[in-house]
């Protein structure tokens, strides 16, 4: 099953750098260019610069923000700005946040993982990705020779031995409480003992990992570690770094993500309900009631606001399938004529984590209707993970994110000749 290492981090030298929180940054897909500008006025050093670096005007094949983030990451490691650890280790990851007026901490555990072909089942992806930010993370991998950021997997310990291994392991403080610019606080600790190492590898080893969050990375990766192998052989190019979660942790959040629409066809926007009548019942209802009754009416629901009518739309016949699914096969691609290959980049369709937000879109007249979906149970994903059973892309939000810069994996110091 499932191979885990330790490794030796290289994290900020606070004494140098500045303050954890000032440093961190939110992983590269979630910043847009004004979060960008204030992350790079936060600090000289905040993490963002080797993530997501400003674009410049004589950019070039030769010259450009992978290749600055390549001799950024070089230059901070012989400043000392960045230190690697003396010895392999795991690295527990704690981050506190708050949710809908509830306290919540979710941990983790940072550690290599050896990179496996989807086909052997060790390693289950839960959506597909797309070509276009592979090509961008393949680029800047190539030029730093690092993960700068985790893959966030999940594992399901249904025995509790890989929780009890973490228990009982002698953990030391690394960094206390870096706060984000949200208030979401992340602490890391360190393990390197030999027998705590050991057993907490042996305990994971029996285990099936899931992708949570960030199968561009490794699936980037992975076709890293396709091409080394092709020059060199085995190598460290064969591992990724890896924070891992369980599946039943309290402290692990998974948001809906609401679809919102634009540039409909107001003719098919107004036969809508009639069309979907034919497969599903439609239980009308008030916006202020839409979320709440939603959630009651099991995972193959969705539910449907055009700005003044709503419904929660429940198929008539049992099926196995999410609202998710049924709501982008019935109402994106039958009804509206959405390419299902293309909805990520579809300018007429967001995604959104908030009702309120979706309901708001609408009202302001830009927007036309929302398609509103209840949060997918962790245990449904892996289900469907282990049934080979891929999800609509964004059908999933985990929250929060983790964050970049708490600790980066060195997959080699300097280019082998092989």
């Amino acid at each position: 099953m499932a191979d885990i290492s330790p490794f030796q981090g290289v994290r900020f030298n606070v004494a140098k750098a500045g303050t954890p929180g000032s440093l961190i940054s939110p992983p590269y897909d979630v910043i847009d260019s004004q979060q960008r500008r204030r992350l790079y006025e936060r600090s000289d050093y905040n993490y963002v610069r080797l993530v997501l670096g400003e674009e410049q005007p004589l950019d070039s094949a030769d010259h450009n923000r992978f290749t600055r983030a390549g001799s950024l990451l070089v230059e901070w490691l012989e400043k000392g700005i960045l230190l690697r650890d003396p010895m392999p280790g795991f690295y527990r990851q704690r981050i506190d946040y708050q949710i809908r007026g509830h306290a919540k901490t979710l941990c983790g555990l940072t550690a290599l993982v050896r990179l496996e072909d989807y086909a052997r089942g060790i390693i289950l992806p839960h959506e597909k990705t797309l070509r276009g930010p592979k090509e961008d993370l393949e680029r800047l991998m190539d030029a730093t020779s690092a993960n700068l950021d985790s893959v966030w997997m999940m594992f399901e310990d249904n025995s509790g031995v890989v929780r009890k291994a973490l228990q009982n392991a002698h953990w030391r403080e690394a960094i206390e409480n870096a706060r984000d610019e949200t208030g979401v606080g992340y602490s890391l600790d360190v393990c390197d003992g030999a027998g705590d190492v050991q057993a907490i590898s042996q305990a994971l080893g029996s285990e099936v990992l899931t992708i949570a969050d960030g199968h561009h990375r490794y699936e980037t990766a992975l076709a890293y570690a396709r091409k080394k192998r092709e020059e060199c052989g085995a190598g460290p190019w064969d591992w990724v770094m890896a924070t891992l979660v369980w599946t039943d942790d309290p402290g692990l959040t998974v948001l809906p993500t609401h679809r919102v629409l634009r540039d409909l066809d107001s003719v098919l926007l107004d036969r809508l309900a009639e069309q979907l009548g034919r497969d599903y019942e439609l239980q009308a209802c008030r916006q202020g009631e839409l979320e709440s009754r939603l959630a009651q009416a099991g995972e193959s629901a969705f539910g449907l606001w055009d700005g003044q009518k709503g419904w929660v739309i429940v198929p008539r016949e049992d099926v196995d399938l999410l609202g998710a699914e049924l709501s982008q096969q019935s109402v994106l691609a039958e009804a509206f004529g959405f390419d299902v290959a293309h909805l990520k980049t579809d300018p007429r369709l967001a995604y959104v984590e908030e009702a309120s937000e979706a309901f708001g879109m609408v009202s302001s007249g830009d927007w036309q209707a929302a398609i509103l979906l209840n949060p997918i149970p962790v245990r449904t994903i892996t289900r469907y993970a282990r049934q080979g059973r891929p999800m609509p892309q964004k059908s999933t939000y985990f929250y929060p994110k983790l964050a970049s810069g708490l600790v980066l994996r060195i997959i080699q110091d300097a280019p082998v000749a092989c």
